[in-house]
C-alpha cells in the first residue's frame, strides 16, 4: 500500500492513488507483510522542482539536477516486494536537503537568521550544501539573489519536518512490533567523486558506529561476490541520517548506500543507461539480503 505524506508529519493510514499538482512531503509504500523492520530510504531523487524555485534561480533544470541522486528510487522499486518499506521524497535536493541537520542554514544564502538560529558554520553548510542548498554539482551557485528566513522555514516544515517524522514513526512501529528497525539510506555518486581508486559501491556505517557490523558485512560480501568495487567508510561514512538514526545499542542500524552513477546513467545527460535493469537487479538482490539478515537477527532473539 502506497501513502502519502501531508505536511503536518507521519502518516499511516492514508493511500491516495493519484499525484497532486504538489505532491506531498514523501511517498511511502509497505511492503504486505513486514517481519524485518528494513525501511529503504531515497531522499535525493526527487525531480520535482516547485516553481518558486524556477523562479529565484540562475540555473536551467537541467544544471539544477546535478546534484540529484537521479534514478535511485527507480533502481529500489522492488523493495516493497521483498519485504520492506520504501521512502521516498518528490522534492528535489536543490530546493531542500533531507540529509542535513535543521540547525545547518546558509548565512550567506539566507537572510535574517535569528539569532536564535545562528550556528557556526559546519563544512558542508561552507561550501554551499546546507540543508537548504546554495550550490549544485561543482559549486554553481543556484540563485540569483538571497532567500528569506521565512522562506527557508516554510520549506523545511512543509518538506523536512514530515519527512523526519516519517522516518522517526517508522523507527518506533518496527521496534514495537519487531524488536528492531533496519534504515537503509540510499544515494548516488558522481564517479568523479567515488574516491581513489574508483568506487562501485561505497558503504557507510560511521565506522562502526551506526549498525551492528553483520549488516555491514554482509552487504560488502554480496556486493564483491558479484564483481563490485566496494569501500567501506570512505569517501563517505554516513551523512546525517546514518548519524542521527543509527544507535545499535537501542536497536535500531543505519547503513548508507553510495552508488556510482557511471553504473547506471550518463551523468551529462540524467538519462539511463543500457545496464539500468541489470543494476537495478543486483541491488534488488542486495535489498533480499538485508531483509534476511534483519529477519534472521528478529528470529534468532525470538528463539
Amino acid at each position: 500500500m502506497q501513502i502519502w505524506g501531508a505536511v503536518t508529519g507521519y502518516q499511516s493510514d492514508k493511500a491516495v492513488g493519484t499525484v497532486p499538482t504538489r505532491p506531498p512531503a514523501f511517498r511511502l509504500t509497505r511492503p504486505d507483510v513486514d517481519r524485518a523492520g528494513v525501511i529503504v530510504c531515497c531522499p535525493h531523487s526527487g525531480r520535482f522542482y516547485p516553481e518558486e524555485l524556477l523562479r529565484a534561480t540562475k540555473l536551467d533544470r537541467l544544471a539544477l539536477r546535478r546534484s540529484e541522486d537521479a534514478f535511485v528510487d527507480e533502481l529500489l522499486h522492488a523493495a516493497p516486494q521483498l519485504g520492506a518499506s520504501l521512502l521516498v521524497t518528490d522534492f528535489a535536493r536543490a530546493y531542500v536537503d533531507l540529509n542535513r541537520g535543521l540547525e545547518e542554514l546558509d548565512p550567506e544564502l539566507i537572510e535574517d537568521v535569528p539569532v536564535g538560529e545562528r550556528r557556526v558554520p559546519s563544512p558542508r553548510v561552507l561550501a554551499g550544501l546546507g540543508v537548504i542548498p546554495r550550490t549544485v554539482g561543482d559549486g554553481v551557485d543556484i540563485y540569483m539573489r538571497r532567500l528569506a528566513f521565512a522562506d527557508a522555514q516554510s520549506r523545511l516544515r512543509e518538506v523536512y519536518m514530515p519527512w523526519h517524522d516519517a522516518i522517526a514513526g517508522l523507527i518506533e512501529e518496527n521496534k514495537s512490533a519487531l524488536g528492531q528497525a533496519v534504515l537503509l539510506d540510499c544515494h548516488s555518486m558522481p564517479a568523479s567523486a567515488s574516491g581513489s581508486p574508483e568506487s562501485d559501491i561505497v558503504l557507510g556505517d560511521r565506522f562502526g558506529a551506526s549498525c551492528a557490523p553483520i549488516f555491514m558485512a554482509e552487504a560488502y560480501d554480496f556486493l564483491r561476490a558479484k564483481g563490485f568495487r566496494v569501500a567501506r567508510n570512505n569517501p563517505y561514512a554516513g551523512g546525517f541520517a546514518t548519524e542521527r538514526y543509527g544507535k545499535p545499542a537501542q536497536n535500531q542500524h543505519s547503513l548508507q548506500i553510495e552508488i556510482n552513477r557511471s553504473l547506471y546513467m550518463v551523468e551529462g545527460a540524467m538519462s539511463k543507461r543500457a545496464g539500468f535493469a541489470e543494476m537495478s537487479e543486483t541491488l534488488t538482490g542486495l535489498l533480499s539480503r538485508m531483509v534476511e539478515v534483519a529477519q534472521t537477527r528478529i528470529q534468532r532473539r525470538a528463539g
